[in-house]
């Protein structure tokens, strides 16, 4: 019978198969395999690639930190994370990270965790304070601001002014006017005579101190809110004497402005820049009203030396007020920088403030971030930020804002180049605290000096005033105005004859029946 070989062939051919299939098999786990080698080696060297670009980035913030003075806690900042990324030994690593993240979650729970503001306030230099207000105390009885700060709790300056008053042109206020001519001016003024009689009562008295000196950002509108109230009296004041001058009644308009001139000295003794200011502009609207009268108006001897003596009694003086008002004006900014972002408590202990910036900017927006909890924890979340960046105490702030303002003091020094050009304010290329510091007090240097140049313009009216007193004074003995200055130098003291602004003798022009007087920066009369 003969054998069947079948089912040989069939497992020869199944074996054959199955070891084609384990081979197929086998080449798929080597490619599946080869394929995972190739992707963790591409992950490798991904990984790699940005391991080594956030080194290069990393090193690149340390240079830049050093090249640029950030902060010494910003460069040791960067340098312990180069360090943990490259010399920490890779079995530690994974622990100073560990411990890294914990301190996150922390800081993260401090900044949601509700604030214990109990006790605490805005820093402020309360010593330094304290003596600069000590150096301006005067006694009650002494002290004009009294006066004034009664006026000004009932003052209205909308008080339905008349057309006439200082919105038309001319005005009560550029030219001798009669009531006749302007019943309802007239009248109005009438109405504000108790003004006027304070006014009158304020200018019997030589000091004025404004109290208390506020010397924080947020006090300080109580000052803004009296100088419209002073101008408007000035106004009031220039009105009336015109009024009076019209009418006759010289000694009355006399009265009124010297009373102007006194309110510009008792601007001189206040601390801050902008109370200067709004003296020397009253000043010089007075000034320029009696110029007039003295040369085109019915003037007699008596009043040409009264108008004298009253321009002798202005007392102001760069020499010794410049450096009065920069102890204000540093101080000023040092509780500024130190009250945003330091506090201290009963027991002298200061930190970082928390969220005191928010709650500063919302004394000036009120409806926009009043209740804001995310804003005060967004602030406060700044406040790590500002770890790294601020000096460890307002003290070290304290001693850059004095070195920054030496330079402005040396303003108040009479060796002091005004004719050298200032070096234009270039953008700090420092990171540090300390070059904003050295920006913020060098950009005040060009202000500064416009105040210097309004000063010599007003000291040059001034003294070109008590050269007209002078002129006059010849023209009534003479029937002719000077051929020149040289004429009248005995009866005027030496220094009226010169111009601050240049140091050179002002300009004088005798043009026959009329002459200008003049120096480089003003037309004390006209050309």
């Amino acid at each position: 019978m003969p054998i069947d070989w079948a089912p040989k062939d069939k497992l020869k051919k199944i074996t054959l198969v199955s070891g084609s299939c384990l081979r197929e098999s086998w080449s798929v786990k080597e490619m599946v395999e080869k394929k995972q080698q190739t992707d963790k080696r591409k992950t490798r060297l991904i990984w790699r690639i940005f391991k080594w670009i956030g080194l290069g980035l990393l090193i690149l913030l340390l240079i830049a930190s050093v090249i640029y003075q950030a902060p010494w806690k910003v460069i040791t900042f960067f340098t312990i994370i180069l360090a943990a990324c490259t010399v920490l030994p890779k079995p530690f690593r994974k622990w100073f990270w560990l411990a890294a993240g914990v301190v996150v979650i922390a800081l993260i729970t401090w900044v949601l965790l509700p604030e214990n503001n109990e006790g605490w306030r805005p820093y402020t230099f309360d010593k330094e304070q304290a003596a600069l207000e000590a150096g301006y105390a005067i006694p009650d009885e002494e002290n004009a601001a009294l006066i004034y700060d009664e006026l000004f709790e009932t003052f209205d300056i909308h008080s339905n002014q008349p057309e006439f008053f200082t919105k038309s042109k001319p005005s009560s206020f550029s030219d001798p006017w009669l009531s006749i001519d302007h019943p309802e001016t007239a009248e109005w003024l009438k109405g504000h005579q108790g003004t006027i009689d304070k006014l009158l009562q304020a200018s019997k008295k030589d000091k004025c101190i404004f109290l208390p000196i506020y010397i924080e950002s947020v006090r300080f509108g109580e000052y803004i809110e009296r100088l419209p109230k002073i101008r408007q009296c000035a106004f009031l004041l220039i009105s009336v004497a015109n009024n009076d001058i019209a009418e006759g009644r010289i000694d009355a308009a006399l009265e009124k402005h010297f009373c102007i001139v006194q309110m510009a000295n008792h601007m001189y003794q206040q601390p801050t820049t902008i109370q200067h200011l709004v003296g020397f502009a009253i000043e010089s609207l007075t000034l320029q009203q009696l110029n007039r009268f003295v040369i085109e108006g019915r003037t007699s001897p008596k009043h040409l030396l009264v108008i004298s003596d009253s321009i002798i009694g202005v007392e102001n003086n760069w020499s010794t007020d410049w450096p009065r008002i920069l102890d204000f004006e540093k101080l000023y900014a040092k509780n500024g920088i130190s009250s945003m972002f330091y506090e201290v408590n009963a027991q002298n202990k200061i930190r970082l403030s928390r969220g005191q910036l928010a709650l500063t900017n919302e004394q000036f927006q009120p409806k926009k971030l009043s209740q804001s909890y995310c804003r005060r924890k967004l602030f406060k979340a700044k406040t790590i930020l500002l770890l790294f960046y601020l000096p460890p105490s307002p003290e070290k702030i304290s001693e850059m804002f004095d070195a920054g303002f030496e330079k402005l003091y040396a303003m108040a020094k009479p060796e002091f180049d005004w004719d050298k050009e200032p070096a234009e304010m270039q953008t700090s290329q420092k990171a540090n605290y300390g070059a904003l510091i050295e920006m913020l007090t060098s950009s005040l240097g060009p202000a500064y000096r416009g105040i210097h140049d309004i000063f010599l313009r007003n000291l040059a009216l001034r003294r070109g005033s008590r050269l007209l007193i002078a002129i006059k004074q010849y023209h009534t003995q003479h029937g002719t105005w000077p051929a020149s200055l040289n004429v009248i130098k005995s009866d005027v003291p030496a220094e009226a004859f010169i111009d601050p602004a240049n140091g050179n003798e002002f300009e004088y022009e005798n043009h026959g029946e009329r002459f200008s007087l003049f120096g480089e920066t003003i037309n004390i009369w006209p050309k």
